[in-house]
């Protein structure tokens, strides 16, 4: 495939062996940076902490000063790099607009990233170039509707739907954390919205969810016993510990659980019945971590019993990609970068 933009002309499929690619996912926490060859091998992996302050270049130049250090030797020959980052982004501008879960909330990939590397660098939502790699080398192979969805710090979603990669006006077309799932916004979300399903059933919401629920329940004395309680009332309440609460048998923490899944389901009937997709692929830290029987087996049972799904029900099953799924992502934007999305990416003019 051929991504080009204004004077910029790459071809990808016939790259040669001494051609390399570089994949980064921007995440809340941690940023990892891979190498890879033309055929999306990956030859070094680099990952370390999101920056936590700094201005709106401090994350772009961490990351150039990080590839011109570790990846030195392959400079030369790294012909694109690809980027997934946490939302909301302007992606003509190739700017992160008031994350919600990272630190410098607003900062600037593209233009600072071109300037300092020379090279085009192909930007997306997280979940965006997740659903990129997962059609290209994950589970979407040979298919032509695929949801990614993420149930990690946020939640969030990459969607293509007959074989073309959605993006919307600024690239953010995909916010599915941020559908409403409860009309009487018991809960606000981080971005400041009420009823989101992102603030029931998201990393960084359910111990405020938790709290909500041991607030207003009328609990029993052995519920009280519970170790979840006893983390409430201290104020250590994790999303981590109710989920391995439950997994330890906890009938406070279990009661808890099927209550986050009753969102869950919400949301994913939302996006079948939104996008009929052929398969949801699942990854984040809360599906990829916790046992399945708890984290993707109670949404696959509710969606297959719901009277309100009005399309076939989509194969629904964890990303083989693991933890590296945005990575991957980010490698196949390099790779075959989607000719929609390079379309919009306004900073490649620079080059």
């Amino acid at each position: 495939m051929i991504g080009k933009r204004a004077d910029i002309e790459y071809n990808i499929c016939g790259a040669k062996s001494m051609e390399y690619f570089v994949g980064v996912d921007v995440g809340g926490t941690w940023i990892r940076i891979a190498l890879t060859t033309a055929s999306g091998s990956m030859l070094r992996k680099v990952v370390f902490p999101t920056p936590r302050e700094g201005d709106k270049y401090t994350i772009a130049m961490v990351i150039a000063d990080t590839i011109k250090k570790e990846f030195k030797e392959y400079l030369e020959n790294i012909k694109v790099v690809g980027i997934g980052t946490a939302g909301p982004l302007d992606l003509a501008k190739g700017s992160v607009i008031g994350a919600p879960n990272i630190p410098i909330r607003t900062f600037e990939l593209g233009r600072p990233l071109v300037d300092e590397m020379r090279k085009p660098v192909i930007i997306a939502n997280d979940c965006v170039a997740a659903v990129w790699g997962e059609k290209l080398f994950g589970l979407g192979k040979g298919k032509s509707n695929i949801v990614y969805i993420t149930l990690s710090t946020g939640i969030g979603g990459g969607v293509i739907v007959n074989d073309l990669l959605l993006l919307g006006k600024m690239g953010n077309a995909h916010e599915i954390g941020h559908m409403v799932v409860d009309v009487n916004g018991k809960m606000i979300c981080g971005c400041g919205g009420k009823g989101h399903w992102e603030a029931y059933a998201s990393g960084a919401n359910i111990p405020k969810f938790v709290n909500k629920l041991l607030e207003e329940w009328h609990l029993s004395e052995d519920e009280k016993r519970s170790s979840i309680y006893k983390l409430y009332e201290e104020k250590i309440l994790t999303a981590e510990a109710v989920y391995k609460e439950a997994e330890k048998g906890d009938r406070l923490a279990l009661k808890i659980v099927n209550e986050i899944n009753k969102y869950n389901i919400a949301g994913f009937e939302n996006v079948i019945n939104v996008y009929d997709p052929e398969v949801i692929t699942v990854g984040g830290a809360i599906a990829l971590r916790n046992k399945r029987e708890l984290a993707l087996d109670p949404i696959i049972k509710g969606i297959s019993v719901s009277k309100g799904v009005v399309t076939q029900v989509p194969v629904i099953e964890l990303t083989p990609l693991g933890e590296d799924i945005v990575l991957m992502g980010a490698i196949a934007l390099a790779l075959n970068p989607p000719r929609n999305l390079v379309s919009m990416l306004k900073y490649l003019e620079t080059l």
